[in-house]
C-alpha cells in the first residue's frame, strides 16, 4: 500500500494557507503531525485531525464508542447501541466467568446478526458483521488479541450514513456517504469492473471487503446492467462516495448528539435504517474531511472555509 505523508495532507496544506491569510505563525513538529498556530502571544496546536478547541473531557468520551452510547441514550437522543466487552486480561473488572457466555447471549439476542469492534477504532478498521457462532468467536479473538476493550451492536438495516461536521452547534457540512458498486456490462469479470472503477489503496480495500461479504467469484460474468454492491461499510477511505446534501431531521439529530458532550468541533456520524428512521453512529473528535475532499477537489473553498473558522477561533482572532 502507498503511504500518504503527513505533508501531504490535505489538511496540512489548507492550514498553511489560512495561515498565509492571516498572517499566523506555524511550527511543524513529527512530521506535521503536530502544528503549532501562534498568533499575538495566543498559541494553540492542531493534533493530526484534532484542534484544540474540545476539552480532553469531550475528546475521550468521543474516542469511546461505549461511553459516547451511554451519554446520548441517557440525554434521550437516538443512538446506535454500543455494549462494552473488557477484554479478559483484565480479570479484575471481568471477573471469573469472563465474557463468553454474555457474549454468547448477546449475539443470540440479537438474532445471530451483530457488529463487533474495537471501542475506539476509526475509519472501519476492525469491524467485523457476524452471522454464525464461527465468525463470532473468529472476530472477537482477533479484537482481543489487540485491543483492551471492544464494542457489539445489533446490526441495523442501514439505508445510507451520513457524516455532519459541526463547529459550536453549527453544521458546517453534511453529506451522505454512498456505498460503492459497481454495474455489470455483461463482458467484464467482477474483478475487472471492480479494478476498472478503484485503484490504489481503495481498490484493495474494495477487493478485501467483497471477498469476505460475497460468496461469488471474482472470476464470474453477471447479466448486463446488474448493480453490484462491493462493501457493507459506508466508510469513503474503502470506496464510497461523498454527496453533500441538506436534511433538518439529521442536522437536529447531530447537534443534539454534539452537545450531549460538549464538543464544539466534531463530526458526527448519522445512519438512516430502511425503516427511516436515524441514528448516531459515532462521534469523531478529530474532524477529518481529507477523503472527502479527494473525491470532490471543487469543494475546497468549502473545506478551507470550515476549517478557517476553528483556526480563527481557536486563536481568538
Amino acid at each position: 500500500m502507498s503511504t500518504i505523508f503527513n505533508s501531504k495532507r490535505n489538511l496540512v496544506r489548507i492550514v498553511y494557507d489560512i495561515a498565509n491569510d492571516h498572517g499566523i505563525t506555524i511550527d511543524s513538529f513529527s512530521y506535521d503531525w503536530i502544528l503549532k498556530l501562534s498568533k499575538n502571544e495566543v498559541h494553540k496546536h492542531i493534533f493530526g485531525y484534532n484542534f484544540e478547541l474540545n476539552s480532553s473531557t469531550a475528546k475521550m468520551i468521543a474516542g469511546d464508542k461505549s461511553a459516547a452510547s451511554d451519554l446520548l441514550k441517557a440525554a434521550n437522543v437516538a443512538t446506535v447501541e454500543h455494549t462494552l466487552f473488557l477484554n479478559p486480561n483484565m480479570e479484575k473488572y471481568v471477573g471469573s466467568l469472563g465474557n463468553w457466555q454474555q457474549i454468547l447471549a448477546y449475539f443470540h439476542k440479537n438474532d445471530q446478526h451483530i457488529v463487533c469492534k474495537p471501542v475506539n477504532g476509526t475509519g472501519g478498521n476492525g469491524v467485523f458483521l457476524v452471522k454464525t457462532i464461527t465468525q463470532l468467536e473468529q472476530a472477537i479473538h482477533e479484537l482481543f488479541s489487540k485491543y483492551r476493550s471492544i464494542c457489539l451492536s445489533p446490526f441495523y438495516d442501514i439505508k445510507k450514513e451520513y457524516r455532519a461536521v459541526i463547529l459550536d452547534g453549527e453544521v458546517e457540512l453534511l453529506y451522505q456517504k454512498n456505498i460503492p458498486f459497481v454495474t455489470t456490462d455483461g463482458v467484464s469479470t467482477i474483478l475487472e469492473l471492480l479494478q476498472a472503477k478503484f485503484s490504489g489503496e481503495t481498490l484493495d480495500s474494495v477487493i478485501t471487503s467483497f471477498s469476505n461479504r460475497s460468496d461469488r467469484n471474482f472470476s464470474d460474468i453477471p447479466p448486463k446492467g446488474e448493480i453490484i454492491e462491493v462493501n457493507w461499510k459506508s466508510n469513503l477511505g474503502e470506496g464510497a462516495q461523498a454527496e453533500i446534501i441538506q436534511n433538518e431531521n439529521i442536522s437536529t439529530l447531530a447537534i443534539k448528539a454534539a452537545n450531549t458532550i460538549n464538543i464544539r468541533f466534531c463530526s458526527v456520524d448519522v445512519i438512516e435504517t430502511t425503516s427511516g428512521a436515524f441514528y448516531v453512529l459515532e462521534i469523531n473528535s478529530g474532524v477529518m474531511i481529507e477523503h472527502f475532499l479527494n473525491s470532490n477537489p471543487q469543494e475546497y473553498d468549502r473545506v478551507k472555509t470550515i476549517y478557517e473558522k476553528a483556526v480563527l477561533r481557536m486563536l481568538n482572532i
